[in-house]
């Protein structure tokens, strides 16, 4: 039966199998993981084993290894940052947040002299606000020409965890500069702004379920997302002793609701693509959401503005329809168009692929040649016309060669028509759609470009129909 040494890594219980170890190295590892023993008789959900041939890097990528371990072991169970974290003695958690430079590590240790000393590695929060320690050993510089060395937290002088439940009190965007404040600042940050920073430090975001709303919500009951602006560590902890309080009941509010509106009975039809999670942001009116790109990425992109009001009626909805909700949640704009304003906000919906389209797609074909001069681009269709006669090259310049930049990757006429008013101005959104409408079709006709529909092979063309302003 091989010899193991079981550690408590948030909130699982991993076991490390030291059979193969020579009496040097399994005594390393044990003292290495002394602050983060889990109890004898608890279950182990998983089993790392140590490898390399040089102690100090066998101690290094066994950490690396336990900490994939347990977060494997939380996924989906847990709000998982990675972040370091401090207790007060009745066990009210201040959580650290910020990537690799930002001194969270160096916060944790200035801060785990005075406060029970949680993690400087990953925090776990369940739904209901508790936090799982993870006492992993720290790495230590002790010779800049040697690695760093694998120390217990208690070799540091830093604090144990205090004999109570944990439970987050807040959570703390660390904003560590030179030039700095010499006495720490907390600063309340709008939690829309914060989405980024805190989901780009969060594991197994897309195995979390109601991320952003979980987050909001912790938000709420915390008092807030805050940001401390310090210049050195040692100066933080009677501020962060502020931010030790109990934390309210944790909310999770259902997802935003939609608004309901009849199909467009006719033009471009646009709908909501489906997103991992959305979550509102008051004050102003705005809608986060999340989507989770490859390798379980994830992305918030935060909607303001008149987006929003879009957003909500999204389904199969028309321009007028848009525009319509739009104004009747926000009132008339002064000094431009409402449905040019709307026309825009769909345009970039669509280019964050936020909303989908039943417009045919438009694309450059394959069988053209063209040249960029700088001043103008000039495009050749290399397969001859139905009688057989060459055709001619054509020279693009201004919008026109715009246009055919963004035709590089295929876009809806309702993409162009909005990035060229973006280009042009609100004063020039009325002439747009018509012309950028004519150009295009002049395109399809000169086989320059091909307009399809979704799933339909390339050089199939179909009509192209006009983005209209409402």
């Amino acid at each position: 039966m091989p010899t193991t040494l079981l550690v408590d890594a948030v909130g699982s219980c991993i076991a490390i199998d030291v059979s193969q170890l020579d009496e040097g190295d399994e005594a390393a590892v044990r003292e290495a993981w002394a602050d983060a023993l889990a109890d004898a008789d608890a279950e182990p959900v998983d089993t790392v084993t140590p490898y390399g041939s040089a102690r100090v890097h066998m101690l290094s990528s066994l950490s690396q290894q336990v900490t994939l371990a347990a977060i494997e072991a939380a996924r989906g169970r847990a709000w998982m940052l990675h972040a370091a974290g401090v207790a007060s003695p009745e066990g009210q958690v201040v959580v650290l947040v910020g990537p690799s430079g930002r001194g969270k590590t160096t916060a944790s240790r200035a801060l785990g002299a005075v406060y029970g000393y949680v993690s400087d590695e990953t925090i776990a929060i369940d739904d209901d606000g508790r936090v799982w320690p993870y006492r992993k050993p720290l790495s230590v510089i002790e010779d800049p020409a040697a690695p760093k060395t694998q120390l217990p937290p208690s070799a540091l002088g830093l604090q144990p965890v205090p004999d109570a439940e944990l439970r987050v009190a807040a959570v703390v965007l660390l904003d560590r500069d030179p030039d700095g404040p010499e006495d720490p600042v907390i600063e309340q940050t709008d939690v829309g702004d914060a989405l980024e920073d805190l989901i780009s430090q969060t594991s197994f975001l897309h195995n979390q379920p109601a991320a952003l709303r979980f987050i909001t919500a912790l938000a709420t009951a915390t008092g807030g997302i805050r940001t401390v602006r310090y210049r050195e560590a040692a100066t933080l902890p009677p501020v962060i002793a502020s931010l030790m309080r109990p934390a309210a009941p944790i909310v999770v509010h259902p997802r935003p609701a939609h608004v309901v509106v009849p199909a467009a009975p006719e033009g471009p039809r646009f709908s909501r693509v489906e997103v991992a999670d959305e979550a509102a942001v008051d004050d102003p009116d705005r809608i986060a959401l999340l989507t989770i790109r490859e390798h379980g990425q994830g992305h918030v992109t935060l909607l303001g503005g008149i987006a929003p009001a879009v957003w909500r009626a999204s389904e199969g909805a028309g321009l007028p329809q848009l525009t319509e909700a739009a104004t009747g949640e926000y009132g008339e704009p002064e000094g431009f168009d409402a449905g040019a304003a709307v026309l825009v906000a769909v345009g970039q919906l669509l280019d964050a692929g936020l909303l989908v389209s039943d417009e045919p797609l438009l694309a450059r074909r394959e069988d053209v040649a063209w040249v960029d001069s700088g001043d103008r681009i000039v495009v050749l269709p290399l397969t001859p016309e139905p009688d057989e006669k060459l055709a001619q090259p054509a020279a693009l310049t201004g919008s026109a060669a715009l246009i055919w930049e963004w035709l590089e990757e295929s876009v809806t006429l309702t993409q162009l028509v909005a990035r060229t008013i973006e280009v042009a101005g609100m004063d020039a959104a009325a002439e747009v759609p018509s012309q950028v409408q004519s150009f295009v079709a002049d395109l399809v006709e000169s086989r320059l470009v091909e307009a399809r529909l979704v799933g339909e092979p390339a050089h199939v063309a179909e009509s192209v129909s006009g983005a209209e302003p409402a």
